[in-house]
């Protein structure tokens, strides 16, 4: 197609788009009514725990409290020991997933290399300690 010719016309009649506003006011967005989404309700396994309690003996509620994940870097989490609240000390140490690689790379025969995961601090498991009591309070294991 050279630069001076049009395109093909097409066959049928021509679209025309009436119901589309070209300009938009600002702040025009209405919000879909629907389900929403209410945040101050307790999980399901708590009402649960707290009824199951409360229809044995009606003076005792359990309270489920969840810590958050941990992983390979240091988190903020109140300690079970000392009830503080804490940002964790990690340590890493040689776990089951660092000499199970060792032996790996052996069984390969190339045990020159064999020790790389022992030195690694991506194939050791990570130790979380309170700052305060020294305590252990997770270990991340590598898979």
């Amino acid at each position: 197609m050279d630069k001076g010719q049009s395109p093909p016309p097409y066959p049928g009649p021509p679209m025309v788009q009436t119901n589309i506003p070209y300009q938009m006011q600002q702040g025009s967005y209405q919000t879909q009514p629907g389900p929403g989404v209410v945040y101050n309700q307790q999980p399901a396994i708590l009402s649960t725990i707290t009824q199951e309690s409360q229809s044995t003996a009606p003076s005792q509620v359990t309270v489920v409290v969840l810590q958050p994940q941990l992983t390979d870097v240091s988190g903020a989490i109140k300690c079970l020991h000392c009830q503080q609240q804490i940002v964790t000390e990690t340590k890493y140490i040689i776990g089951m997933s660092a000499w199970v690689s060792c032996i790996f790379i052996a069984a390969l025969l190339l045990w020159p290399f064999c020790f790389i995961p022992l030195c690694l601090k991506s194939c050791k498991d990570v130790e979380h300690r309170c700052p305060n009591c020294k305590k252990v309070l997770h270990i991340y294991k590598r898979r």
